[in-house]
């Protein structure tokens, strides 16, 4: 009997999970080139909702599920902006950019020229700080333009995600003003900090290539905005001041990276209304996309997760929670009804 009622279990449990897996679309992806500021273009990875079905084919480390260039679903959709940490590309988040097009999103996920992988010549300069937000804000623009997923995005309801550097990307996006002079504060008042700080103190940050190069505006358009475990050494009360948007914050519980005493936390502390504030097992790396062994083999600091924790539910977790985070503050996606 009691063989009998675990096996009826089993089957409704897995019943249940298929219920929970069906969504309206499935996921496509199209590959759109902008052109930069001055430290090269942009490649930008798109997802957005298509009923084509999915295939597996490789991005960069990572094995995609998505339709490429498939007709996009009959709507119009919101659209999120994706900005990756430093080193990283348009496809380390893939994982939640396709969970976010198969429930309504597109997703445009930048790989930043200068600091990305392969191409990280700009870390610690304005090309960096700078060139990420001039990279969003030409983004946003190209891909609203674009005739094949523009005419399919509602342009009143546009959040963002950034992590680490993208983490500060997204914050300046959504209305923060950095200010370039508190790097060197910070790293005069807590040398310790060897991942953000020139260990020898050879150097203030960040380095000014193009001192001629202003902030651009802040993304009126952007409605609501997630970093996660941003770069927030640069921001005070007055540079966060301005930010009149939801934002929702996360940040890992062991980052030894980029550590949130003087980062997340105190993103936190000095937004004009507080933040939804989440915190998550794990490292500084614990956002990045469950990694595959060849990741792994190369890049192991960033693979390895601490015993107990679980980076696929997580992320599992973290893109359930994105959904409702937009459906709250941009609004619920209505499935265009068609019939055949």
């Amino acid at each position: 009997m009691r063989t009998l009622i675990w096996a009826i279990m089993v089957l409704l449990t897995g019943a249940l999970c298929a219920v929970a897996e069906e969504t309206p679309y499935h996921a496509g992806f199209m590959a759109l080139e902008v052109e930069g500021s001055g430290a090269g273009p942009v490649a930008v990875g798109i997802w957005y909702p298509t009923l084509e079905d999915e295939t597996v084919w490789q991005g960069s480390h990572f094995e995609i599920s998505a339709a490429r260039d498939a007709p996009v679903a009959p709507g119009r959709f919101r659209l999120i902006l994706l900005s990756h940490g430093s080193g990283g590309d348009q496809f380390h988040h893939h994982d939640w950019a396709r969970y976010l097009a198969r429930r309504g999103f597109v997703v445009a996920a930048m790989k930043h020229p200068g600091d990305s992988l392969g191409d990280i010549g700009g870390r610690g300069s304005d090309i960096q700080l700078t060139g990420r937000l001039w990279d969003t804000r030409h983004t946003l623009d190209a891909v609203l333009a674009d005739p094949r997923i523009g005419p399919s995005i509602d342009a009143t309801r546009i959040g963002m995600v950034g992590y680490s550097a993208g983490g500060y990307t997204s914050i300046a996006s959504a209305g923060g003003r950095p200010d370039y002079a508190l790097w060197g504060v910070h790293c005069a008042a807590h040398p310790e900090d060897d991942e953000l700080c020139p260990v020898d103190g050879s150097w203030v940050p960040p380095r000014i290539t193009r001192p001629d190069w202003e902030l651009p505006p802040p993304l009126a358009e952007i409605g609501a905005a997630v970093a996660m475990a941003p770069s927030g050494i640069m921001f005070d009360k007055a540079g966060l001041a301005g930010i009149d948007v939801p934002i929702r914050l996360y940040r890992a519980s062991g980052d030894s990276f980029v550590r949130n005493v003087w980062n997340a936390d105190n993103v936190a502390a000095n937004l004009p209304r507080p933040p939804e504030f989440i915190t998550v097992p794990g490292d500084h790396f614990i956002f990045l996309a469950p990694c595959p062994a060849a990741l792994a083999e190369v890049f192991p600091e960033a693979c390895q997760d601490p015993p107990g924790v679980d980076r696929a539910t997580l992320h599992r977790q973290i893109a359930a929670e994105l959904v409702d985070f937009f459906d709250r503050t941009l609004g619920p996606d209505v499935p265009t009804i068609t019939s055949d």
